[in-house]
Parts: structure tokens; C-alpha cells; sequence
């Protein structure tokens, strides 16, 4: 009977298994289904696929430039063996990404589909990465040519006594550095106005300007430039401005500034053109 039975089972596995449409879980095939999770992982294997085989192939041709007697002036050989490396890594790139590809359950023209996907997502990738990288970086206003000025008129109000405001100096601070403005000493007709300038370097529309009193207060403004002020509408003289922020000496820090007289700039940019 244990015998009869044991037959009778096979017999019924066997019929199942050779129906159609009668697959059991286990053994059905994977979808083919090209899924964005598939392509990200099919991208870092190449990547790994990438590093890994170049470096196997740049060491391998190493060796062999030897043998095949290829130079070492200037650098002959170490130009073969990256050339022989970056080959071996493209290689090694389709490789890994076919692999998960295979092992993903794709299947036919989507594996050469989710490949070329696979290396442009690196190419974006890489292409947003030099972009952020190159934002960032200080770039220079004028680079063919002198650096641009900034012309300045400081003037203050009557409340103030004009052996002060002599001693008054002015800096010009950035997002990407900070300098001195070269302000000239008060003329016996207009002691309440200072004149004086101070070079721009870099592109950037954050420019802060700090107007200090020896006492150690200080008026601020947000100069109302672009970050590229080279054109002619900006060599003309703004209008005045009040500060925006004021630091009195012992406070915690700067403040909005109110709407009483006030220390006023105005500035227009001046190129080697002008």
C-alpha cells in the first residue's frame, strides 16, 4: 500500500507539472518588467564593474608594455596601459550591468534598453555633480581685463560732527571674500561726504556694504546689484540708500534700521571702458 502510494503521488506531481498554465510559484519565470530600482542598481554595478576591471586592465597592460616593447618616453606606456584599462572597463561595465540585468528578470531588447539607461543615469549624475561643484566655486567678474570698481559716496547727516565722519571707514563683504574700501579723506567744502571705491573680483549679487564709526557702530546695506553689474545701466550713479541694518556699539548685534536721518551711499560700477 505504501508502495501504491508513493506512485500515485509521482504520477499527480508529474501531471502537474506538465499542464499548461500549471506552474507552481516556485519555478514560474521572473517578470519581464525594466523597473527604475533595476536600472540604480544596474548603474552601481557597472560602476563597480568599472573600477575593478580598469584597474586589472591598466595593471595587466603595464606588464605587457614591456614585452611589446613600447616606449617610456613621455609617458608611452602609462598612456597604454589607461587606454588598454578604460577599454577592459567599459567591458567590465556591460558586464555587471548585463549580470543584474539577467538576475533582475530582464529579458530580450530591454537588457540593451536598461544598459543604455544604466550609463545615462551616471552621465546626468555626473554632469549634476561638476555643475553643483562649479556653482560653487568663486568665479571671476571680468576675467580678460582689470577687475571692475565700484565707486562710492558716503554722506552723512547734520547730527553728526564732520571730525567723526573723517574717521569713518567703509568695507565691502561677499559670499566669496572681503575687502577694504579705499575711502578718501573729507574735503573742507563737503565734510559731511566721503568718496571712495573698492574693487569687485567676483560674480555674486550678495554684496554687503559696512559703513564703521571709530566708536565701533556700523551702518549696513545691501548693495542693489546683480551678480554680473558690467552693464553700461550700472555706471550710472544709484540712488541714495538708507542702511538696512544698524549696529549700535554694546548691542547684541545689528538691527533693522529705522526711518530717521541716516548715513547714505550711492555707488555706480566703473570699468576699464569708461
Amino acid at each position: 500500500m505504501k508502495g501504491s502510494l508513493n506512485a500515485k503521488h509521482v504520477f499527480l506531481l508529474v501531471l502537474d507539472f506538465s499542464s499548461p498554465g500549471r506552474y507552481r510559484a516556485g519555478v514560474a519565470e521572473p517578470e519581464n518588467k525594466l523597473k527604475l530600482s533595476t536600472i540604480l542598481i544596474a548603474a552601481m554595478a557597472g560602476l563597480v564593474g568599472f573600477g575593478v576591471i580598469f584597474f586589472i586592465g591598466a595593471l595587466i597592460a603595464s606588464f605587457a608594455a614591456g614585452a611589446l616593447h613600447i616606449s617610456t618616453m613621455e609617458g608611452a606606456r602609462g598612456y597604454f596601459a589607461a587606454l588598454a584599462g578604460m577599454v577592459a572597463g567599459l567591458l567590465g561595465f556591460a558586464g555587471a550591468v548585463w549580470l543584474v540585468l539577467r538576475r533582475r528578470g530582464v529579458r530580450g531588447v530591454k537588457v540593451a534598453f536598461g544598459g543604455i539607461a544604466a550609463f545615462a543615469l551616471i552621465i546626468v549624475s555626473a554632469a549634476s555633480a561638476v555643475g553643483i561643484w562649479y556653482s560653487m566655486q568663486p568665479h571671476v567678474l571680468n576675467r580678460n581685463g582689470p577687475e571692475p570698481l565700484l565707486r562710492l559716496e558716503v554722506r552723512a547727516p547734520e547730527n553728526i560732527a564732520p571730525d567723526v565722519f573723517a574717521e569713518v571707514t567703509a568695507e565691502l563683504t561677499t559670499d566669496r571674500n572681503g575687502a577694504d574700501v579705499f575711502l578718501e579723506k573729507a574735503a573742507e567744502t563737503e565734510q559731511l561726504t566721503r568718496h571712495g571705491y573698492v574693487p569687485l573680483y567676483y560674480r555674486t549679487s550678495q554684496r554687503l556694504l559696512a559703513v564703521k564709526f571709530p566708536n565701533g557702530g556700523a551702518r549696513l546695506y545691501n548693495l542693489r546689484l546683480p551678480a554680473n553689474p558690467m552693464p553700461k545701466k550700472y555706471h550710472a550713479w544709484s540712488e541714495w540708500q538708507k542702511p538696512d541694518f544698524v549696529d549700535e556699539p554694546g548691542s547684541t548685534g545689528p538691527k533693522r534700521a529705522g526711518g530717521g536721518p541716516d548715513v547714505e551711499v550711492r555707488y555706480h560700477v566703473e570699468t576699464a571702458d569708461d
